[in-house]
């Protein structure tokens, strides 16, 4: 079953969007003529009659309501908030809810009609004779859709654009308490396929913090647009317009490749890139050792790199670590590091009411999806990062808005 579902999933992929709506509403009259023919067969003339009439209306409705998603992702690149070339996953996944939605409102129609008893609305304690209602059904069949569609309006449009600033501040024994706090400003997940909203949004946001420090902690470009030069040139405008007095520090998450690739991406920016290194910041008489360590497939590797770029340093020094995820953080915690910035999560991207994040991309799960955590000694904030997964993922956050974290670093008084 696993394997024709496969299956069918890959040829749909392939068909266009066109061919996709069509191939929907054919199921719906599918499902509508199975329903009035089952009616028919079964001898219950007036059910198929009235199922037949009632269809209709909703038939169309239901039509139009796919047409309305199929259109909401073709103008989303045309209006500058995502750039995704491959609509037809989230299409496909869209149209199959409708189409749950459409036969589940022709089972309850029909399996109201078979009982002989609708709704019943009450007077006085009884029913109003036995005339079947199936009203209630047919309203609700319409506020599901429309609930659905108010959901990827908010997910593709809205909640992408709502960027949240997340304040902290956080005092140190390895930090000076007489020198003046540190700004540092952390982005991560910025998924640049082209600049739009966003991007131009969140470089107005980070620089009015006028942060002394700004770190990146990977996955700057989406993994479909790594080979496109003009995605690399626009997280280039986008690094430029960052404004930093002591520096932008960056370091290769899940989507950079190789050193190679990530010097090219840098290449004429201010951007100083650590690979498996410490580098040592001071500002205004405050010094913060920054860890760099890219992102590797294996977890004892970069372990291991964590320990050779931390063993020279001194015991009282305050290191920033900057790693792609969460996973090292017990290795982090070993190690005595003060602050441990990373991403990769998103936060989730899709998270659901009273369950929270779907899917993390976490060795840890749901542990360290987002926000401020402490660990054997070591403070880690993960942030839900500024944009989207890429491939046929769909370009879009729900409850999950995104975020840049601005850290305000003291010494402990």
């Amino acid at each position: 079953m696993l394997t024709y579902a496969r299956q069918l999933l890959l040829f749909l992929i392939g068909r266009s969007p066109g061919e996709i709506v069509a191939g929907a509403a054919l199921l719906g009259v599918t499902g509508v003529i199975t329903g009035v023919g089952t009616s028919a067969w079964a001898g219950r003339q007036r059910e198929a009659h009235a199922l037949t009439i009632k269809s209709l209306p909703l038939t169309l409705a239901f039509l139009l309501f796919c047409l309305a998603d199929w259109t909401l992702l073709w103008a989303l690149p045309r209006l500058r908030l995502s750039f995704s070339p491959e609509i037809m996953p989230p299409l496909i996944f869209s149209t199959f809810v409708r189409l749950l939605v459409f036969w589940g409102w022709l089972g309850a129609v029909l399996w109201v009609r078979w009982r002989g008893a609708g709704f019943p609305a009450c007077h006085g304690g009884r029913r109003w004779g036995t005339k079947v209602r199936t009203r209630p059904v047919a309203i609700l069949f319409l506020v599901t859709n429309l609930a659905f569609t108010a959901v990827q309006v908010d997910a593709y449009v809205v909640e992408p654009l709502l960027v949240e600033t997340t304040e902290l501040s956080l005092a140190f024994d390895d930090l000076d308490p007489a020198a003046p706090p540190v700004r540092v400003v952390h982005l991560t997940d910025i998924h640049i396929e082209r600049s739009g909203f966003r991007e131009a949004l969140v470089i107005q946001k980070v620089n009015a913090l006028q942060p002394d420090v700004i770190v990146l902690t990977g996955d700057y470009l989406n993994l479909s647009n790594l080979s496109d030069p003009t995605s690399a040139d626009h997280f280039r405008q986008f690094a430029a317009q960052l404004q930093a007095p002591y520096g932008i520090y960056a370091v290769r998450g899940s989507v950079e490749p190789s050193p190679e690739f990530m010097a090219r991406l840098v290449e004429g920016t201010d951007v100083v890139w650590l690979e498996q290194e410490a580098l040592t910041v001071n500002v205004r008489g405050q010094s913060v050792t920054l860890v760099g360590l890219p992102l590797s497939p294996w977890q004892k590797l970069d372990a291991a790199r964590l320990a050779q770029a931390t063993d020279d340093l001194p015991a009282d020094a305050f290191t920033l670590l900057l790693y792609h995820t969460p996973d090292l953080v017990l290795e982090a915690a070993e190690r005595g590091v003060d602050l441990y910035l990373g991403g990769h999560t998103h936060g989730g991207q899709l998270r659901l009411p009273f369950y929270g994040p779907i899917v993390t991309s976490s060795r840890f799960g749901r542990r360290y999806a987002a926000g401020l955590f402490e660990e054997g000694g070591t403070t880690m904030v993960v942030s839900r990062g500024l944009g989207f997964e890429g491939g046929g993922m769909p370009r879009a956050r729900f409850l999950c808005r995104p975020e840049i974290v601005s850290i305000e670093l003291k010494g402990v008084e």
